[in-house]
């Protein structure tokens, strides 16, 4: 029924959904250069209208709730960018230490190989000479030093990734217990009507320090995030959280495994965590591989020394490549035992011209001692400056895409300093129907004899 109770309740209404307004606006003017904030929204509809026969009259405005303005795709491409940018940095961090183990001048294996090999040219050219003889012996130690000093180099990061690799769980499941948390928050507030604005901003910033330890899915629901990595593995489900563990694996690399104590290390990928087992586990492996191939090539057969007596091989090499560049010596630092001859008769190069052979003849791996030795250099230098490429265009992205998100969600003192006029003299205009309408009831009760 249309009376003036009716557009008193109305006008109320209409008071509290614009001194709603006005709370908004004032709280995202507060927030203007908070990191993660999202602009916050009221939401209005118009009330039903009063239908009396064939008239009809508004009746006035209904408080939908607060909304937070989110772009979830955006959101979702920051985090897999952030995911990849961050195991790129990681990779790059790593590679870069491990780099200047192969440096492109000075004493490398490179220098190394070729002094060692040119040596034993000037002694196929005179193998009765004593000098050409020590300088072979000289270089080969040389050689045998660069082998162990890469080895132990390569070998000599792990330790610190490992530790990488527990940092980054503990940090993993820190987070998921906030996430957890506040979902349960969220839930809460959903249940009371009001909005979770804050809080979903607090979710969203963590779910991008997460994404920024490894790869995450994040499904939205009513009640908070589910969040898992990337292989399915559950973080947050709702108000629980599922921590990751880690072990010691048997070649002592720490393992990381899910809440039922699943293997899980092989499947993680993206953010500090997946970059730093990328390089742990496939970049340093295969560096070592070609490493302890070049060593275990570097055979020679058991000739004939300088007095024509049987010898033995220059090097001391394990049967198996695995181990073989910091396993392999020098089998005697006496010139004249070097097996150069492969008949016994003075003056014979046979042997030590075999060995020469290998700088650039096909070893059984398909390369030559040279090309082996060249290829570490290019793989290592291929490994950072992928890494490198893709975190400085990952990063221009992400700055790109944060921009646009600013944009979307960010407040504008601007838009807020209108809403701000327009939410107030809406307040007024209310204000003063409820005054006028207390005016009308004034006159219409002093109107009322004896009253």
């Amino acid at each position: 029924m249309i009376s003036l109770s009716g557009t008193l309740s109305s006008a109320v209404q209409a008071l509290d959904a614009q001194e709603t307004g006005l709370s908004v606006t004032n709280n995202n003017i507060a927030n203007v250069n908070t990191p993660g904030y999202s602009r916050q929204t009221v939401s209005l509809a118009e009330a039903s209208p009063i239908n009396e026969g064939s008239i009809s009259v508004g009746n006035g405005v209904n408080l939908l709730g607060i909304q937070s303005v989110q772009n979830e795709l955006l959101n979702l491409q920051i985090q897999q960018q952030t995911s990849q940018q961050s195991s790129a940095d990681a990779q790059v961090s790593a590679l870069t230490q491990i780099q200047t183990l192969f440096p492109s001048s000075g004493t490398s294996l490179a220098s190394a190989l070729s002094g060692f090999f040119t040596s034993l040219s000037a002694l196929s050219s005179n193998p009765l000479d004593a000098a050409n003889r020590q300088t072979v012996i000289t270089n080969a130690q040389n050689l045998v030093q660069q082998f162990h000093s890469i080895s132990a180099g390569l070998s000599a990061p792990i330790a610190g990734l490992n530790t990488q690799v527990t940092t980054d769980v503990a940090q993993i499941n820190q987070l998921a217990s906030q996430a957890a948390t506040l979902n349960q928050q969220i839930a809460q507030q959903n249940g009371t009507g009001q909005g979770a604005g804050a809080l979903t901003d607090q979710l969203n910033q963590i779910e991008n320090q997460l994404a920024g330890l490894t790869n995450i899915q994040v499904t939205h629901g009513a009640n908070g995030d589910s969040i898992t990595t990337g292989n399915g593995t559950p973080l947050v489900l709702g108000g629980q959280s599922y921590a990751l563990q880690t072990s010691t694996g048997p070649g002592g690399n720490v393992q990381v495994l899910d809440n039922s104590g699943k293997n899980i290390t092989t499947a993680i990928s993206g953010g500090d965590l997946g970059g730093t087992i990328q390089v742990r586990d496939t970049d340093i492996p295969a560096l070592q591989t070609q490493l302890d191939t070049l060593a275990n090539h570097a055979a020679q057969a058991q000739g004939y020394n300088q007095n024509g007596t049987a010898g033995t091989a220059l090097f001391t090499i394990p049967t198996a490549v695995a181990g073989s560049a910091a396993a392999i010596q020098l089998a005697t630092t006496d010139p004249t035992a070097i097996a150069a001859s492969s008949d016994g008769s003075a003056g014979s190069n046979g042997n030590v011209a075999n060995l020469t052979a290998l700088q650039n003849s096909t070893l059984p791996s398909g390369q030559s001692a040279t090309a082996l030795s060249a290829n570490l250099v290019y793989q290592i230098g291929n490994l950072t400056s992928t890494a490198t490429a893709q975190s400085t265009a990952l990063g221009l992205s992400l700055s790109s895409l944060n921009a646009q998100k600013t944009s979307e969600s960010g407040v504008s003192i601007d838009e807020e300093s209108a809403n701000l006029i327009r939410y107030q003299q809406a307040y007024e205009a209310a204000a003063k129907v409820i005054t006028t309408i207390s005016s009308l009831f004034d006159i219409t009760i002093n109107m009322i004899p004896g009253s």
